[in-house]
């Protein structure tokens, strides 16, 4: 079985086509107010919603970890 490998960029493409399909919810659930769209959007919506912010904070907090670790301590002198 291969392993898939996620990269920054292939995480960052993934939470913003999942934006885009919550928000295709919710844009359903405005043209079409009945019931059954508006629930849609509500819950399925928004959990897809969620989930491509949390990919996304994964994202800045890798990165950061990552910017982090590259750069030199800081000298105690102050220069």
């Amino acid at each position: 079985m291969k392993k898939i490998r996620f990269t920054t960029s292939r995480l960052l493409r993934m939470a913003a086509i999942l934006a885009l399909v919550g928000l295709a919810f919710m844009v359903w659930s405005l043209l079409d107010p009945r019931p059954i769209p508006i629930m849609a959007a509500m819950s399925i919506g928004q959990g897809i919603g969620m989930l491509s912010f949390a990919i996304f904070l994964v994202v800045v907090v890798v990165d950061a970890w990552r910017a982090s670790k590259r750069q030199p301590p800081p000298d105690e002198d102050g220069e």
